[in-house]
């Protein structure tokens, strides 16, 4: 499940209407928490700009480099006149720490013209055919570097700092040459000789959490969703006392009644996966919240991957 900070809403609302009503931005700490919990006043939302700091990362090589590249290009993005690009950097950073999938941002999420649309489609395809030829796994540093660079670029292309998208762009061009020939040379040109492993004993997987994303105003799951699910279900067989807890989630760019039930029959589809699995339904308790508790913060009516999942913890 998400993680937060249960803080005064006294407190809060005394901080955000000092600076909400003239649309101001401040740093706000709630003295209560120990350490002290900054936070960022926009109009009326908070965001928690160092969630994702000091987290353990004990995932594969490709988690942890996006965790490192997501923090940094967060840290960055703070500063800028609307921090929430900084919120979406810092939940995606937490989301990699957690070893569940994290997707670049669509073109279709990001305000662009035609022609950058186009730009961004481009080098998306190239990017994640680069993925789904293993360079993740023969490369996992300059795969993460091109993920971050990407969003990074596509970010700055949607709010038109020339020279962030002149950086970031070539950052993944560069990162994106060197894990194209990593995973054509790695999967398809070296000559090997198989050989007997020592055999080693089995790893029941860990107790974590999953996000299982979905297809926009869609119960289809997506294929990184899908590795996710098989992931949490192998996860479960491993651990028969475990409870699985579900919520479905929908993002904000339809009506919230019928994101309330999209969310509900996101839920169901993921039971439905597990019980053909063999999970049994009395371990499986779930909830569905529509648009109402966004993983990455959004304005009203906006299309958002992050937004559009079912999340699977395993208690």
């Amino acid at each position: 499940m998400k993680v937060r900070a249960f803080i005064s809403a006294v407190g809060i609302a005394v901080a955000a209407s000092s600076f909400a009503a003239a649309g101001a931005r401040a740093e706000v700490r709630v003295e209560a928490l120990d350490p002290p919990l900054p936070l960022t006043i926009v109009g009326w939302t908070a965001f928690d700009p160092n969630s994702s700091e000091g987290l353990d990362t004990t995932g594969i090589a490709s988690s942890n480099a996006l965790y490192d590249g997501y923090r940094e290009l967060s840290v960055e993005r703070r500063a800028a006149p609307d921090p929430k690009d900084g919120e979406l950097f810092n939940h995606k950073a937490r989301t990699a720490a957690r070893r569940s999938s994290v997707l670049p941002d669509w073109p279709s999420d990001r305000e662009l013209s035609e022609e950058d649309q186009s730009v961004f489609h481009s080098a998306l395809h190239f990017m994640l055919g680069a993925f789904d030829r293993g360079g993740r796994e023969v490369a996992p540093q300059d795969a993460a570097t091109a993920q971050v660079s990407y969003d990074c670029w596509i970010e700055a292309a949607e709010w038109g700092r020339e020279d962030d998208i002149k950086r970031c762009r070539q950052a993944f061009w560069d990162a994106m040459n060197a894990v194209s020939a990593a995973a054509d040379y790695e999967l398809t040109d070296v000559a090997f000789e198989p050989r007997m492993a020592p055999q080693a004993a089995a790893v029941v997987p860990a107790l974590e959490g999953y996000l299982v994303y979905f297809e926009w105003d869609s119960t289809a799951v997506t294929p990184a969703g899908q590795a996710a699910l098989q992931e949490s279900i192998r996860a479960a067989e491993a651990n028969p006392d475990a409870s699985v807890a579900l919520i479905g989630h929908a993002d904000r760019s339809g009506d919230v009644g019928y994101n309330q039930g999209l969310s509900e029959r996101r839920a169901l589809v993921v039971i439905e996966a597990m019980d053909d699995a063999g999970i049994a339904r009395a371990r499986i308790s779930w909830d569905a919240v529509g648009e109402s508790q966004p993983l990455v913060p959004t304005a009203d009516g906006v299309r958002e991957q992050g937004n559009r999942v079912v999340e699977v913890d395993l208690l």
